[in-house]
C-alpha cells in the first residue's frame, strides 16, 4: 500500500458553472472521464468516456491522455504523457483541474492556474505550513507600470492568478485600442510569483528575454506584455 502520510496530491476542481471541488489522490492510480466508473467523472460531452489517467511511478505522478478525442492540455499545452508539478493547470473539456502536491517541506500557497481568459480568482486553498506558521511574513509582489496603456499606474497583486488583459476580471487592465483580452498572467509560486504565456495570449518579454512557457520573477524584474512595460517589485506585506 503506497504511503501518503508525508506528501500527499490533491486535484481542485473548477467546473465552467463556478463550483469548486477537492478530491485527494488515494491510489496509485487515477482515472478521469465523463463515465461514471472513472475516479473523477467529469459531466461535459467533449469529454471521453475515459479521457485520461494519473499515474504514481516511484514517487512521481504523470499525467496520461487516453487517446481522448479531444485532447488533455497542462497549462495550455497539449500533452500525451507529462510528469506533473505542483500547480500545474490540467485543462480537460470545461473543466480546470489544479493539480497539489502537499511536501510538508514547503510553504505558501502555490496555486498557479495558467489559464486562458476564463481563469477563476477566487480558488484559494492553505497549504499544510503558513507562511505565518513558518515565523516569516507573506511576500506581496505588485507591478509599476512603466508605459503602455493601463487604467491605473501600479497594482498590488494579491489573487492566486492576475491576469494582464481587457477581460472584465482582470488584475492588470489594459486600455490599448487592439489589447487582448488575456495578454499573459502573474501567478503566486510559494512565496515568489511566475509570469507565463497564455494560450493565444502575447509574447512576453522579461528583462528583454523572450520568456518560453513561464518564468519566474525576482524584485526588479521589467516585464514587457501587449505594448505594455511593467517594473516587478517584491517586498513584505505589512503585519497588522
Amino acid at each position: 500500500m503506497p504511503d501518503f502520510s508525508a506528501k500527499s496530491s490533491t486535484l481542485i476542481v473548477k467546473s465552467s458553472q463556478g463550483i469548486t471541488k477537492e478530491i485527494e489522490i488515494t491510489s496509485p492510480t487515477f482515472t478521469i472521464g465523463r463515465k461514471s466508473d472513472n475516479d473523477l467523472a467529469l459531466d461535459d460531452p467533449s469529454i471521453s468516456g475515459h479521457h485520461a489517467k494519473i499515474v504514481k511511478i516511484q514517487e512521481v505522478w504523470f499525467l496520461e491522455d487516453l487517446a481522448s478525442t479531444n485532447g488533455t492540455l497542462v497549462n495550455e499545452h497539449k500533452i500525451e504523457r507529462k510528469q506533473l508539478q505542483d500547480a500545474d493547470v490540467v485543462r480537460i473539456g470545461t473543466y480546470r483541474i489544479i493539480y497539489r502536491h502537499d511536501d510538508t517541506d514547503l510553504s505558501g500557497t502555490p496555486i498557479v492556474p495558467l489559464s486562458t481568459h476564463q481563469a477563476d480568482h477566487t480558488i484559494v486553498c492553505a497549504r499544510s505550513m503558513s507562511s505565518a506558521q513558518s515565523g516569516s511574513s507573506p511576500l506581496i509582489g505588485a507591478v509599476e507600470v512603466l508605459s503602455g496603456k493601463t487604467d491605473q499606474s501600479q497594482y498590488t497583486l494579491t489573487k492566486q492568478l492576475s491576469v494582464i488583459g481587457t477581460q472584465d476580471d482582470a488584475s492588470i487592465k489594459l486600455t490599448g485600442w487592439f489589447a487582448p483580452k488575456s495578454a499573459a498572467t502573474i501567478g503566486r509560486l510559494g512565496q515568489g510569483y511566475v509570469v507565463s504565456m497564455v494560450n493565444g495570449g502575447k509574447a512576453v518579454r522579461v528583462n528583454g528575454i523572450p520568456v518560453k512557457g513561464q518564468a519566474s520573477l525576482s524584485d526588479g524584474d521589467v516585464i514587457e506584455v501587449a505594448g505594455v512595460k511593467m517594473r516587478f517589485h517584491l517586498s513584505e506585506a505589512k503585519r497588522r
